[in-house]
């Protein structure tokens, strides 16, 4: 096992990452022969079983082929699939408690077989652990929240983990570090930046709710979230809004008035019109091109 390249940090600063896991599917991919619209897409890793990928993301164009795997960068990009291409595919979320990504730089990066022979492995069964004895599971059916006892429950959530063992382990034999964050020492910080990631998305940010027992003015919040964020709250809400949007409309038939009401917006043509200003698409041109994520 290759040596880590991470620093030795407490348990405590670990256990600041959150985890979400979205799929494992092996199957075909749904659209074919046409680039995709730029879409976001979480942290993932896909294997190129039969077929074809490419990917144009950090202004690169990038090829993946047959017997190739790949790493996936959270964030935005577009794809386009040959006919009969066929992946190997797992896709999650690990964030730090501002809700910036474990790995995100160094990321969008393509691998030979040869180099990637145990991680492989490890996708293969953690295919089986989930899915039992299916041989094929599509991207659509692969995220569907099944019901699960809390044994079975426990015994996903173990092989989830024991795979991202072998994904770090992969990713540090390549030089690839994670974006270490230090535990936030500030309570008051680290409670205003929970609050932040858990507010209602049909409703407006009011920094004033936030600092109420806090004994601090709105404004030092505002300055304080800014500097550790980088944005303004109110824009992190924004990039939250959006991608929560993006992926509904990728991965559910819901009507784009419900959509619209679940992310605060009272009149659908108010939300069309702020999805075309972020993305030059309106929400039914984005779905009718079925662009989930699938890779």
């Amino acid at each position: 096992m290759a040596q880590p390249l991470t620093p030795l940090l407490s348990s405590a600063v670990w256990q600041g990452l959150s985890f979400d896991w979205l799929w494992v599917y092996r199957g075909y991919v749904p659209k074919v022969q046409e680039w995709s619209p730029e879409i976001t897409v979480p942290a993932g890793w896909f294997w190129v079983e039969k077929g074809l990928v490419k990917i144009q993301a950090d202004g690169h164009e990038i090829c993946v082929k047959a017997g190739e795997s790949f790493f996936t960068a959270p964030g935005t990009r577009r794809q386009w699939f040959k006919t009969g291409t066929r992946l190997l595919s797992v896709g999650f979320r690990c964030q730090w408690l501002d809700g910036s990504p474990l790995y995100k730089t160094d990321l969008n990066l393509v691998m030979t077989q040869s180099k990637m022979a145990a991680l492989h492995e490890a996708t293969q069964s953690l295919f089986t652990s989930v899915h039992g004895s299916q041989s094929e599971v599509t991207y659509q059916n692969g995220i569907e929240a099944m019901p699960r006892s809390f044994l079975e429950w426990c015994l996903v959530e173990a092989a989830f983990r024991q795979w991202f063992s072998v994904y770090v382990d992969s990713l540090e034999a390549s030089g690839i570090q994670p974006q270490v964050r230090m535990k936030v020492q500030d309570r008051k910080l680290e409670a205003w930046l929970s609050a932040l990631n858990v507010w209602p998305l049909d409703q407006p940010l009011k920094l004033e709710h936030l600092v109420r027992d806090s004994k601090v003015s709105v404004r030092h919040l505002h300055d304080r979230l800014r500097r550790h964020l980088g944005i303004t709250a109110q824009a992190w809400l924004e990039r939250r809004r959006l991608e929560v949007a993006r992926q509904r409309l990728s991965t559910e038939d819901t009507a784009f008035k419900e959509i619209a009401f679940d992310l605060g917006f009272r009149y659908p043509p108010h939300f069309t019109a702020w999805f075309k200003r972020h993305t030059t698409m309106t929400p039914s041109a984005f779905r009718s091109g079925n662009w989930v994520d699938a890779a």
